[in-house]
């Protein structure tokens, strides 16, 4: 019950009074959705709120039975008919960390109150955390590990949220909060933040963090158009624009979806809504 209480203590924050909600700043609000990512509504029924086809795809509103809000968005090809089948932690196949059978999904938040979704938590994948006590001789990848390795392994996956922000409320994402993995080990080594401050298609801040967003930043080489990162499962990347507007892309079908379940400010959890 105690993690079930912070959900919900952090929920009453996603919506306030636009002068209020306004002063979040992406790190400022990041520890906020992380939260409600980390300490999910597990061992509560959770229930399709509503269900519309756009742009050819079904987008799913799910909250729980208890308060009826709107927390969580799910886009499927075909009709979703089972909220219960979403994995709100992390599953495994072997011991390989899994996302479960539903992997199109993610957290909403509208920051502002205006009944429009200006914050996605979107799952990504799924993966072992580093923390301060990761031991550097670990293997690496491809690496075998012995039985207490594995145990440890496991006992430090989780599922993998990366952030996306719309920060001045235009439909259109301009801010993330992305995981840097570790270059020789499939673990998550890091986060790292990205802004376009100026919200002119460039990017002028950019920075890493370890364990939390008030931590001494870790300074990047990057440029306007690229940040560069190692992904997860794959050969290192950067963070483009093409990767905000396929997101952006999202955020706007959630937001036609919106408007279609007539969706309203009430709908989406904060102290207006007389949640404690």
């Amino acid at each position: 019950m105690k993690h079930i209480h912070v959900i919900f203590f952090t929920l009453v924050l996603l919506g306030t009074a636009p002068c209020l909600s306004q002063q979040y700043s992406l790190p400022q609000f990041y520890p906020i959705a992380d939260s409600v990512a980390k300490y999910p509504p597990i061992g509560q029924q959770l229930v399709i709120l509503c269900q519309k086809k756009v742009d050819q795809m079904y987008v799913s509103f799910v909250g729980t039975k208890a308060e009826s809000k709107a927390i969580i968005a799910v886009v499927t090809p075909k009709r979703f008919t089972e909220p219960e089948s979403l994995a709100l932690s992390v599953t495994f196949n072997g011991y390989i960390p899994s996302t479960g059978k539903i992997s199109t999904w993610g957290y909403i938040f509208d920051r502002n109150v205006d009944g429009n979704i200006d914050y996605l938590t979107l799952v990504s994948g799924a993966a072992a955390f580093k923390g301060d006590d990761f031991p550097e001789s670990f293997p690496r990848r491809n690496e075998y590990f012995v039985r207490h390795q594995l145990e440890y392994f496991v006992a430090h996956c989780q599922l993998i949220f990366n952030h996306w922000a719309d920060d001045n409320y235009d439909n259109y994402i301009d801010a993330l909060v992305h995981v840097d993995m570790d270059s020789t080990r499939d673990w998550v080594d890091r986060h790292i933040i990205v802004h376009s401050t100026k919200f002119d298609r460039t990017f002028d801040d950019a920075w890493g963090f370890y364990y939390n967003t008030n931590e001494e930043p870790h300074l990047l080489t990057f440029t306007a158009t690229k940040v560069p990162f190692h992904p997860l499962g794959k050969p290192d990347d950067a963070i483009t624009w093409k990767m905000l507007d396929e997101k952006s892309a999202i955020l706007q079908l959630l937001n036609k979806a919106v408007k279609a379940c007539a969706l309203t400010s009430d709908k989406f959890i904060h102290p207006e809504s007389g949640n404690k």
